[in-house]
């Protein structure tokens, strides 16, 4: 009897604990409302005014997988019975689109509203079916044969080309931009920036650049932001420790906390770049030089967890995954740990399933 009062209570403690682990682990922004994912595969929605839950409910017949919108600002998600949908708010219902068979990490909408799937053998167009695949890596340290795996972020830009980033802890990052009009892959001129020492983040852009972001928590912790004119990097931002040249050792008195930099993007209301680290979100006005670190303002500070350990670096991955700006001093970002925050001003409210 008291095996089985405590293989109850190991099932109880269990269950408690997988509850209290519930996350969302990815959030868009619709036409109407702030969408979040969990980790079990079902849709919450928020209002875009004011942060709150909202009671009406979207519910997919099977686990969701994946969550985007299209050019429209429509409810897009991918399923776990391999179907891509289109949410039709005018019925309160689902349409599928399209079917696929891969190992799916995320969906993409070109100018033309043309859906790719970004898969771990490559870039699917939904509307061929053809697959693109390129085995060209940037990074020497990495080598494909007949796949990527899952990129730790993607993107499509105003020209219509695909942006994929890779995280390999302390063996850097890899990048693939894919130009879906000429359907082939480009190669970017990197310059300075070592891709063999940069794990990428995320991907945004202003009227006349694309940006990458990327952060390495190994040893030492640094950050990085690169932009990109004509498919050429220069840097915009380094926080790292310098390197002596003579003897090679870091020199820690150079900067006392360099930023572990995560997801950044651009907001054209204000004409600023924000980026999430440690240290909080910061803001950075585009006139300004902003290669100076006194030049970005500290706009928030929340208080997040941070799990700890990392598959291919020590330290800790990073806790933030995405920000999206909604209007002037008012943007959501998606944390790992503390659940979808809503920041208005000087107001921040944290929503947790």
């Amino acid at each position: 009897m008291d095996k089985i009062r405590i293989l109850f209570l190991l099932v109880f403690l269990t269950s408690i604990q997988v509850v209290a682990k519930a996350q969302f682990k990815d959030m868009v922004v619709a036409d109407k409302f702030i969408v979040g994912l969990t980790n079990y595969g079902q849709l919450k929605l928020f209002d875009k005014s004011n942060g709150e839950k909202i009671e009406k409910r979207i519910t997919n017949t099977s686990e969701i997988l994946l969550l985007t919108v299209d050019k429209f600002g429509n409810i897009i998600i991918a399923d776990k019975g391999n179907n891509i949908k289109r949410y039709n708010s005018q019925i309160s219902s689902w349409v599928v689109i399209s079917t696929y068979n891969e190992n799916a990490s995320g969906i993409l909408f070109d100018s033309k509203n043309r859906c790719y799937l970004i898969t771990d053998k490559g870039i699917r167009d939904v509307q061929t079916h053809k697959l693109y695949y390129s085995r060209n890596s940037l990074n020497h340290q990495i080598t494909y044969k007949d796949k990527w795996g899952k990129p730790y972020c993607f993107y499509i830009d105003k020209k219509d080309r695909i942006w994929l980033g890779f995280g390999y802890g302390e063996w850097g990052g890899n990048l693939f931009i894919f130009d879906t009009a000429n359907k082939s892959f480009i190669t970017p001129t990197l310059d300075k920036f070592k891709i063999d020492l940069w794990p990428i983040k995320s991907f945004f852009e202003d009227s006349n650049s694309v940006y990458l972001s990327s952060g390495l928590q190994h040893m030492f912790t640094s950050g990085i932001i690169v932009r990109f004119d004509s498919l050429t990097a220069t840097t915009l931002l380094l926080s790292e420790h310098n390197r002596s040249k003579s003897s090679g050792n870091f020199n820690m008195k150079a900067m006392n906390d360099p930023e572990y930099i995560g997801p950044a993007t651009y907001s054209s209301i204000d004409n600023s770049i924000y980026y999430y680290s440690q240290n909080g979100i910061f803001s950075g006005d585009r006139t300004k030089d902003l290669s100076k670190i006194e030049n970005w303002k500290l706009v928030i500070k929340p208080t997040l967890h941070w799990k700890s350990g990392q598959p291919d670096a020590v330290g800790s991955p990073m806790n933030v995954l995405k920000i999206i700006i909604l209007d002037k001093g008012k943007f959501v970002f998606l944390s790992q740990e503390d659940g979808i925050g809503f920041f208005d001003k000087d107001k921040l409210i944290m929503v947790r399933l």
